[in-house]
């Protein structure tokens, strides 16, 4: 089957579809992007996507027609037949520069994609990166310090890392929000600590049954945890099993995947 992508709202084969060299996105990372999951072909969530990609436009000062994004993406979807997987939204300032400055001679490139789901490892198994996290201040295309941290991670047969902030608190993954219980409470890393707040950590946050607690820790908090989870949009929640070697519990992580997975029947229901 020939594999269609979404260009500024057109479906275009992915073989066929060109870009220009002198896209920003391409030259500077001058972009923002989103992760969606689609299940059951549809988009779980997508108003807080939305959402994320308005306030990201706004911090990168550039705009961009994404009014009838969530139909064309469904149609996409729907062209791909895909039933469970990701969809990835990329949005490019557009074509002109003078050096760094834009000077727009063109409009933002939107670009959609479908992916199918991928296999976890059996084992998801994290350590500690020695890359800084970036202070996340809108979801860019600008990622080479998480391209990093997920290369060391795979150099170390690790499923990831840990990322600190520059004042050493536990900030996230290359990929994920971070959340880890003791003594039955729950903590996840406050905004303060730099890192980019998923939609799924904001889901959880606002229908957990139970209080979890915004806090700057350092590594030591997470050496001490009875069990650690990361959030996505990709798997929603991920136990872990080990982290630096040590085995650990899956007890809530396993109870919020439930109630998440729950959550995004519900949503994308017939």
């Amino acid at each position: 089957m020939t594999k269609l992508i979404l260009k500024n709202h057109q479906l275009v084969e992915e073989k066929q579809a060109q870009l220009s060299l002198q896209e920003r996105g391409f030259l500077f990372g001058d972009g923002i992007f989103e992760t969606c999951k689609i299940f059951n072909g549809k988009i779980y969530d997508y108003t807080a996507h939305e959402a994320r990609i308005k306030a990201g436009l706004k911090a990168l000062k550039f705009t961009a027609e994404i009014e009838n994004l969530e139909k064309k993406s469904l149609e996409l979807i729907a062209k791909n037949k895909i039933k469970n997987g990701i969809l990835k939204i990329l949005i490019s300032r557009g074509v002109g520069s003078a050096g760094y400055l834009p000077t727009y001679e063109s409009k933002a490139l939107i670009i959609a994609q479908t992916f199918e789901e991928r296999q976890l490892p059996k084992k998801i198994t994290l350590g500690i990166s020695k890359i800084t996290a970036p202070k996340a201040f809108a979801k860019t295309t600008n990622s080479l310090p998480y391209i990093l941290t997920k290369i060391a991670a795979s150099e170390e047969n690790l499923f990831d890392c840990v990322m600190l902030s520059e004042k050493k608190f536990v900030a996230e993954t290359s990929s994920a929000n971070i959340f880890w219980v003791k003594n039955g409470k729950i903590f996840t890393a406050a905004k303060s600590c730099g890192a980019l707040l998923g939609t799924v950590r904001k889901k959880l946050l606002k229908i957990s049954p139970v209080k979890i607690f915004e806090t700057e820790a350092t590594v030591a908090a997470l050496k001490k945890a009875d069990e650690i989870f990361l959030t996505n949009s990709s798997f929603l929640v991920l136990p872990i099993d080990e982290f630096l070697g040590r085995k650990l519990q899956k007890n809530f992580g396993e109870e919020f995947l439930k109630l998440l997975q729950k959550d995004l029947e519900k949503q994308c229901s017939n």
